[in-house]
């Protein structure tokens, strides 16, 4: 069986520059981003370590060592100055950061210019294009639900309040039972269930895998899944796992797979939405 080759067009470009839009200065006469997102809101209370939970659509995308910084059980210090991509903040007071080369590390928030960079957001004097996860992951994706297969479009990422990041090997055994456990989360609350596909697997056949799951959700292209499960999960878990985020990339809910774990995340996602059903846009705080 012959299938065209998943067309890459306009949003590659837009895989590769958007993260250095981002860093760019904006004055406060164009704070708007993509499809006329805004951030900016000078009425909102300045951002603090004490608020930076309940203020994610402040966060910036990229953040900038303020002093050395060494992880544990590293030999090679991060120098100041040296930036990366936020992943997320943590309550514990951490900066998930992916340096790139240097890997990931979580640093604490006083280390950074985090909550500089926040606070320019806030008050119009940076622009921020789209919310940071549904920006990073958005132009990476395949849409299975087409056939032939191809780029998702841009905004239905951008629309997504919460985003289910699922870690799996469509070639596992459990596969499709995981995926059908999972397949009522799609769309609730504005889900978006993404697959980062495990193994050595090229784009057709993971889209030829989930149409016969009839589990038809975006995946990531084949040559970015190492690099964005190295980012998004780390080594924190062992695969199959999920991860249930934001779309700013604020953590509700990370779990190994284990059967029953669609209730656990029906629970997380009534916590943050207060039981409503459906939900776009920015997600509940």
């Amino acid at each position: 069986m012959n299938h065209p080759k998943i067309r890459l067009v306009s949003f590659f470009a837009c895989a590769v520059l958007l993260p250095c839009l981002l860093g760019a200065a904006s004055t406060p006469d164009a704070p708007t981003g993509l499809n006329g997102y805004r951030a900016a809101d000078p009425n909102a209370a300045p951002v603090t370590r004490q608020n930076l939970l309940a203020s994610e659509r402040f966060w910036p995308y990229r953040v900038t060592l303020t002093k050395s910084w060494k992880s544990p059980g590293q030999e090679k210090s991060l120098r100041k100055g040296d930036a990366g991509v936020l992943i997320r903040v943590e309550s514990s007071g951490r900066a998930v950061i992916d340096f790139g080369r240097d890997g990931r590390h979580a640093v604490p928030v006083d280390e950074t210019d985090l909550l500089e960079e926040a606070n320019r957001i806030r008050r119009g004097e940076a622009t921020k294009l789209a919310p940071n996860f549904a920006l990073a992951i958005g132009p990476r994706l395949v849409d299975s639900s087409a056939d032939p297969p191809h780029q998702l479009a841009l905004d239905e990422s951008m629309r997504r309040a919460v985003f289910l990041c699922v870690f799996a090997d469509p070639d596992d055994a459990n596969f499709a039972s995981l995926a059908n456990e999972l397949a009522p989360l799609s769309g609730r609350n504005g889900v978006m269930t993404v697959l980062f596909p495990q193994g050595a697997h090229a784009n057709l056949k993971v889209w030829e895998r989930l149409r016969a799951t009839k589990w038809m959700v975006p995946f990531v292209f084949d040559f970015l899944t190492k690099p964005y499960t190295d980012s998004v999960l780390g080594d924190e878990l062992a695969v199959p796992a999920v991860v249930l985020q934001t779309n700013e990339g604020r953590l509700l809910l990370q779990s190994a797979w284990h059967p029953g774990l669609a209730s656990e995340l029906s629970a997380a996602l009534d916590a943050a939405f207060g039981g409503s059903q459906s939900a776009t846009g920015s997600a509940a705080r």
